[in-house]
């Protein structure tokens, strides 16, 4: 999500901005035996830009996870509990701005995002930092629609690595929603 400032019609060449959302899951199966059951999260950070019609953007921000999996060991026992992993996130992109108005724009972006895996709770699955991959890049791609200084936004997230470090399974990929402002 952005906002940003405009004078009259003339744009900006630099935007700082501050974002929060969350995630909604598209696969949950991460691996045969493992299945996530509900997940919750929460991004937040910051932001800046520069160029004048297409951004780079630079940010920093931090994710919250807080997974609910559902375990079948080969005995066929089935284990459930809840593990909380917490990232770093650096956004890298490049964001278009599209005036509609003099005070809406849409906002076409497309980038990576470099997720290193800060910490994860304890648990009785016996899952550790070591369990999940360490360091996440994922491609995005979305928009977002500046309203003033007010943004609100979408965005498509596909893993280029495996959810747990050492086995085979789908990539995740998420929907993420944002709100912010942009200055």
């Amino acid at each position: 999500m952005m906002l940003a400032v405009t004078v009259g019609h003339a744009q900006k060449w630099y935007q700082i901005g501050f974002r929060a959302g969350s995630q909604f899951p598209l696969n949950r199966e991460y691996t045969a035996s493992d299945h996530l059951s509900t997940l919750r999260t929460v991004h937040f950070g910051g932001y800046f830009r520069a160029g004048k019609y297409v951004y780079g953007e630079i940010g920093l921000g931090y994710q919250y996870f807080k997974n609910r999996f559902e375990v079948t060991e080969p005995m066929g026992v089935q284990n459930t509990d809840l593990v909380e992993n917490r990232y770093l996130v650096i956004p890298i992109r490049a964001v278009g701005d599209v005036q509609i108005t003099k005070k809406i724009s849409f906002m076409p972006q497309v980038g990576i995002l470099y997720q290193p895996l800060l910490k994860v709770t304890t648990n009785t699955l016996g899952y550790t930092k070591q369990t999940f991959e360490p360091h996440w890049a994922l491609l995005t791609a979305g928009f977002d629609f500046r309203f003033g200084f007010i943004t609100l936004g979408v965005d498509y997230r596909y893993s280029f690595q495996h959810y747990f470090r050492n086995q085979e399974g789908q990539r995740p990929q998420y929907i993420g929603i944002n709100a912010g402002v942009l200055f």
